[in-house]
């Protein structure tokens, strides 16, 4: 069984939805059918390569989050506002920006997998960005009534 590194994870409900892991070993934008409305194959994702210019202003957001986290009960905390500290905030806002709407699947250039996540093998260490999250790809055939109702 291979697994692949979960590197962020940037919407969550009842699980990961959108983020960032690797297929392969190589950084992909993983969407879960959720998002695109697809409730009848909830567990299927659409997983497109990532740039390397967005990988890396998606993955300095990730180190502000991890640093909002890592400082949870902390003075440092108290002047915080979700998600990113007080002296992480100017940073963030320019962040969220720049990647704007593109943190989304290629329409011409994605696959269908179902997903399998594994919890971290050892407790995460604070000071690095990958919290230890692994995942599974399984390819998948979707039905082509899938693929079309995902937006274009």
């Amino acid at each position: 069984m291979k697994l692949d590194r979960l590197l962020t994870v940037d919407a969550y409900y009842d699980g990961a939805l959108l983020g960032i892991a690797e297929l392969d070993g190589v950084p992909h934008i993983y969407q879960h059918g959720y998002i695109y409305g697809l409730d009848d194959d909830a567990s299927v994702y659409f997983l497109s390569p990532i740039g390397p210019e967005l990988l890396a202003l998606v993955m300095e957001d990730w180190a502000i989050w991890r640093r909002y986290l890592a400082a949870s009960g902390t003075p440092e905390a108290a002047a915080a506002q979700h998600p990113a500290l007080a002296c992480d905030r100017e940073r963030h806002d320019a962040l969220e920006l720049a990647i704007g709407d593109r943190l989304t699947t290629d329409p011409d250039n994605r696959k269908r997998f179902k997903a399998d996540f594994w919890p971290p093998a050892a407790p995460a260490d604070p000071d690095d960005l990958w919290d230890g999250l692994r995942v599974q790809w399984t390819p998948c055939e979707a039905p082509d009534a899938l693929e079309d109702r995902a937006p274009r």
